[in-house]
């Protein structure tokens, strides 16, 4: 893997055939794991490519979708990539790749999410989320696949096993299945029955992985649990983090119709968040900087037990009409309710809310807040 990383570094800016493999703009582990792993086995085992890989002439690369500075701030990113033996500084940042000279040097696939910015030639997709409504889909793409499960790492997982048997598996493979083990576990909150994220085919793959792994039966449970809480103490390590910095861990935005909205997500509680020192200064720079109109803070706490607590916020920037039309529309949505209860915040701006739904996440909130804003005049 190591090999493989160093290579895609040195041979990125000579390459005749480059695919670049990106993951989503938040850079959580499953995105950046997604990513690293499935541009490995596609430089291994090209077969989904089909015509787009031109011999050994093509080099296919991951992408982190982050830049170089904001790659600290994802703390379980660092960790685990860290922990494995995989040097930072050979991984390749958004930031590193110029997108506009290159544009018609190479081509993307799109790992974690369907719809991008990128004007370039997007060519494959592998995605767990449900299919947003201005998606669209070039006709001689390689492949794709879209499937609602806990994790897009279970995807890449299937699609490697799918590729041949264990026993074929070249060197490297090992870090690579460890990697896509760890995004599966975090991403289903390690099987929670409360959380309700694992789908039949996360619990197939992740024990696909124990077994080529050769963890036994007897220590599956623990060896899953003990992962778990590494991960989740490494995400919620955030004391080297101020409440700006917070903001940009883990975020995603919305832009339409001359409107934006930020959805940052927390690895700890919005009620903690908002006690941190000079939190309104930072969240109001943060609003400035990103052109914000509205705000929501969503939080999401594992407590010690393994239960979660998920809560939210919904600042107003300087759309106070945008800021209730999104409360109104969480508050009423039928497909998805989010059993909001308020919560009194003195000396705040905005609204805040216990959400006692605890299945819903950013992942069903942003197809919400996006038709809201499609309804703007």
């Amino acid at each position: 893997m190591n090999t493989y990383l160093q290579r895609c570094r040195s041979v990125i800016k000579d390459a005749v055939s480059k695919i670049a493999v990106i993951g989503n703009e938040s850079c959580d582990l499953d995105s950046a794991v997604s990513s690293i792993v499935f541009a490995f086995h596609l430089q291994q085992v090209p077969a989904l490519l089909g015509a787009w890989y031109k011999t050994d002439s093509t080099t296919v690369f991951p992408v982190l979708n982050v830049t170089r500075a904001e790659l600290p701030l994802k703390t379980e990113v660092t960790f685990f990539i860290k922990r494995h033996g995989i040097a930072l500084d050979d991984l390749i940042c958004r930031d590193e790749i110029d997108w506009n000279a290159q544009q018609e040097a190479f081509n993307i696939v799109l790992v974690d999410h369907h719809v991008t910015k990128l004007a370039q030639n997007v060519i494959g997709i592998v995605d767990h989320r449900p299919i947003e409504a201005n998606a669209s889909f070039s006709s001689n793409s390689a492949f794709r696949t879209i499937e609602l499960v806990g994790s897009c790492a279970t995807l890449v997982g299937r699609e490697i096993f799918n590729q041949g048997t264990v026993a074929d598996f070249p060197e490297g493979y090992s870090i690579a299945m460890d990697l896509l083990y760890g995004a599966i576990v975090l991403d289903t909150v390690n099987f929670s029955k409360q959380a309700d994220k694992a789908k039949p085919l996360d619990y197939e793959i992740t024990e696909k992985i124990e077994a080529y792994r050769n963890v036994s039966d007897a220590n599956r449970l623990t060896h899953r649990e003990q992962l778990f809480q590494s991960l989740v103490q490494a995400r919620s390590d955030v004391s080297e983090l101020n409440a700006y910095q917070l903001l940009q861990k883990d975020l995603k935005t919305i832009s339409l119709n001359d409107r934006v909205v930020s959805v940052p997500g927390f690895p700890m509680a919005v009620q903690d968040y908002i006690k941190l020192p000079e939190q309104m200064e930072h969240l109001l720079q943060f609003a400035s900087n990103t052109g914000s109109n509205v705000v929501i803070l969503l939080g999401l706490k594992v407590l010690p037990d393994g239960s979660v607590r998920r809560d939210a916020g919904i600042i107003p920037i300087d759309d106070e009409r945008l800021a209730e039309q999104i409360v109104t529309t969480l508050q009423t949505h039928q497909e998805m309710n989010f059993e909001l209860e308020e919560l009194p915040t003195p000396g705040q701006k905005g609204k805040f809310f216990q959400q006692h739904n605890l299945k819903a996440s950013r992942k069903q909130l942003m197809p919400i807040v996006k038709s809201v804003l499609s309804a703007l005049e």
